[in-house]
């Protein structure tokens, strides 16, 4: 029974490490993003507040693909990984579908760029509460 006690206490320590590194490593990215897209102090205080609407300046769409693609949520290719999203919801305690996220990760039907082709989708994610980023 201590051995059983020992071992669970070992696996909470090591648990409650990697939850800040991982929250690091996120506001690591976000803030990457940030300076490398150039985005204006407006905007990054619209995407704080999980504002993602249509008058987002280009800079802030290209934010959510850049942090998309350091997270590893996001491809030019496909747009969001429906598998790596669904994780990262049910990880941060959220309740969704793999079913309701995919109502949101379309295709680029429009041929927009990749950044407003993020956009949108984080749009339709926020709007829908489907998937909320909490840094």
């Amino acid at each position: 029974m201590k051995i059983l006690i020992s071992v669970f206490a070992m696996i909470v320590t090591v648990a409650s490490q990697q939850a800040p590194s991982i929250q690091s490593e996120l506001l690591k990215a976000r803030d990457e993003c940030y300076k490398s897209e150039n985005v204006s102090q407006s905007d990054i205080e619209k995407l704080n507040n999980h504002e993602y609407d249509e008058d987002l300046s280009h800079e802030a769409k290209c934010h959510i693909r850049c942090f998309g693609m350091k997270t590893g949520l996001w491809d030019d290719t496909h747009g969001y990984n429906v598998e790596k999203s669904y994780q990262y919801v049910v990880n941060t305690g959220s309740k969704v579908s793999k079913e309701d996220l995919r109502k949101c990760v379309t295709p680029n039907t429009d041929d927009d760029d990749k950044c407003t082709w993020a956009a949108k989708n984080m749009r339709c994610l926020s709007k829908n509460e489907y998937f909320r980023m909490k840094l």
